[in-house]
């Protein structure tokens, strides 16, 4: 594939792209030239497929350059030079990921299911395939394991990587301040085989922490019987919406702190899952008086 097809493929493949917001010719310039470099001299063009990943590299890093800006490539700078910037921060969130990685390694929650156990082992192909040259929006890895909250889908790269290791990392704090005792009830009953299937393991232990602490019993117990989350459902059904985001608040509070834990990443994690389990709860309260009507 010649030069001038690649070139012309890409404006065709990418119209709502940044591409509109930079110099056509210059950003060629700069795709050539890492072609150039990906081939090692040896060839002018590659196939469109992969001329496409490498500008969506290109494009990429010259938009997180735009989020992150740094002082030794400002705005009016070339457009290498803004690249070069936007792969310098790709590297060092991959370098802040796999801190990240090492952390989960060593501080994994009390239960774990199959699931988990093969996220963590897939997760350092990532560090080990992960090309920020030529391909630093591709996520080289599989990640079995589900979040309570995903990561954006806006995010790529050791972007995401990072963000879902700091998403994983509050939830396995959060479980660690739970005994194994205490958790293995609690997954039993939610998810019968917790072990082998595809579920989060985090879910079950923060809803039922934050109805322990909404109705005044032991939060590291974890345990409510169906008729107590039943009542409280339909308390909180009776209030105004507003009191009943702010009692969950509360609660959230509560929660976090008779497990001994803090911080505000940690807290708004709980406080969207707590707003979650509030939607359900009011909904559920309101189809069972409804259904008595």
């Amino acid at each position: 594939m010649t030069e001038q097809t690649t070139n012309n493929a890409l404006l065709l493949a990418m119209p709502d792209s940044p591409i509109n917001i930079e110099p056509p010719e210059e950003l060629y310039r700069l795709l050539s030239e890492r072609i150039a470099r990906y081939t090692m001299g040896d060839s002018a063009s590659v196939p469109a497929d992969t001329a496409r990943q490498i500008m969506e590299s290109i494009l990429y890093c010259l938009d997180l350059h735009q989020r992150f800006p740094s002082s030794d490539a400002p705005d009016a700078s070339s457009i290498a030079m803004r690249w070069e910037a936007g792969v310098r921060e790709v590297r060092r969130a991959a370098k802040r990921a796999k801190l990240l990685l090492l952390q989960a390694q060593h501080t994994p929650p009390p239960l774990t299911n199959i699931a988990y156990c093969d996220t963590m082992g897939a997760l350092p192909s990532f560090f080990a395939a992960y090309d920020a040259d030529f391909f630093a929006h591709e996520i080289p890895c599989s990640f079995d394991y589900p979040l309570c909250h995903p990561v954006s889908e806006a995010l790529l790269g050791a972007e995401y990587m990072q963000d879902y290791l700091r998403r994983l990392l509050a939830e396995s704090s959060f479980l660690r301040a739970f005994s194994a005792e205490a958790l293995l009830p609690l997954y039993q009953s939610y998810y019968l085989d917790y072990a082998d299937l595809l579920v989060n393991l985090y879910l079950p232990a923060a809803e039922m922490a934050v109805l322990c602490a909404l109705t005044g019993e032991d939060v590291r117990a974890l345990s409510l019987s169906a008729a107590g989350i039943a009542r409280t459902g339909a308390m909180l059904a009776q209030v105004e919406e507003s009191q009943a985001r702010e009692r969950m608040q509360n609660a959230v509070v509560c929660a976090l702190k008779d497990c001994g834990l803090s911080g505000d990443f940690l807290h708004d994690y709980l406080g969207q899952t707590a707003q979650d389990l509030l939607v359900r709860l009011r909904a559920a309260s309101l189809a069972v008086e409804t259904g008595r009507q």
